[in-house]
């Protein structure tokens, strides 16, 4: 494990042909792994990557940032004056036959479901001021009303259903909330000892408290009942983190030790954490740092501090290499994988040299 956070264009800083299988659980309890599947019924997992780092002609810069059902790309288009001070934000797609359309002005895009609909900021274009807003998959720009006090606030995270957790500021103050049909509910911890990293349709939020170096813990938040669990790692591991929540409640993480053994999984609405691949070990060193996941249960492993490939685990104990499933295709490596679909295609990011790919399952 290494840093977990990247920054985005968005300005809600406020104020940021055949298939490798490996498997090993000779370290895990078998009582903790969850069922294995057959892993030949994945031999035909195969994907078409293709090169989405260019974008509008008249934008000084394309970000995509989430993938549709559909496979449309829903990014950051910026265009700036000649001098990179002033720039405007509009919302862009990226249709499937490769051309661009403008769907929101004067937008900053944070987050896209698979449904299409974008969480972000509406940005004031007289005074740069930030309002939580929402457009959804017609493109109908939704603003999300503004607490008392708030001067300013942002969409960080966005579900189905259009559910957001949104961070507000007032003064140097600032707090992060569920937003649900028009209510409110305020989120119990501080955004600077716990990260948001996603959200369902049913306020469900999971992320990590780091406040505690020596014990960082995954979190599962439920604005319905106003009530926040704890999710310890297997024990003898020191950390665990959350990285996704699908709609039953589950929530993707680690149970890990940093620079050691790392157990990729999910919690059951149980709260057991149910070991779906392990790393970190002799025979298998990759050291990840970012998972994410479609509702199909399909694990995307990206952003490793000594392993360059992408990995795709389709069940618990199957690990696939992404260079093995698109048919000696080329792409970059260090991938920071950013959104998937339900059918599997995804959206990937390259931290060797800013390129963007869109993954397209065959």
């Amino acid at each position: 494990m290494r840093t977990l956070f990247r920054g985005t264009v968005a300005a809600c800083s406020l104020l940021a042909a055949g298939c490798g299988v490996e498997s090993d659980f000779a370290n895990v309890d078998e009582t903790t792994v969850a069922a294995r599947g057959n892993a030949l019924a994945y031999t035909d997992l195969a994907y078409t990557p293709v090169d989405v780092s260019i974008g509008p002609a008249n934008y000084d810069f394309w970000g995509p940032v989430g993938v549709s059902d559909k496979g449309e790309l829903l990014g950051q288009g910026v265009e700036c004056d000649d001098e990179f001070v002033v720039c405007t934000f509009d919302l862009i797609k990226r249709q499937t036959n490769g051309t661009f359309v403008l769907v929101a002005e004067d937008f900053s895009v944070n987050d896209v479901t698979s449904e299409g609909d974008v969480g972000g900021c509406a940005v004031d274009p007289e005074t740069s001021i930030l309002q939580a807003a929402i457009v959804d998959k017609q493109g109908n720009l939704e603003l999300i009303p503004r607490l008392v006090g708030e001067e300013a606030s942002c969409v960080v995270k966005i579900g189905s259903d259009r559910v957001a957790a949104v961070i507000s500021q007032s003064g140097e103050a600032f707090s992060t909330y569920v937003f649900d049909k028009g209510r409110v509910v305020p989120f119990p911890l501080d955004r600077f000892e716990a990260s948001v990293q996603d959200i369902n349709a049913k306020g469900q939020v999971a992320g990590i408290i780091d406040s505690d170096p020596d014990a960082e813990r995954a979190y599962r938040f439920d604005a319905g009942s106003e009530t926040i669990t704890i999710l310890e790692p297997i024990e003898g591991d020191p950390h665990s983190w959350g990285q996704a929540i699908d709609k039953q409640g589950n929530v993707l993480g680690y149970s890990f030790a940093f620079s050691g053994v790392e157990r990729i999984g999910s919690w059951n609405e149980g709260n057991e954490f149910e070991v779906s691949f392990v790393e970190g070990t002799a025979e298998f060193p990759t050291v990840s740092n970012h998972l994410i996941w479609n509702d199909a249960g399909l694990i995307v492993v990206s952003q490793s501090n000594n392993d360059p490939n992408t990995y795709l685990i389709p069940e618990p104990g199957v690990r696939l290499n992404l260079a093995d499933l698109v048919g000696g295709a080329p792409f970059s490596s260090n991938l920071y994988a950013l959104s998937i679909n339900k059918r599997g295609d995804f959206l990937a990011f390259s931290d060797f040299d800013g390129s963007s790919f869109l993954f397209l399952r065959q």
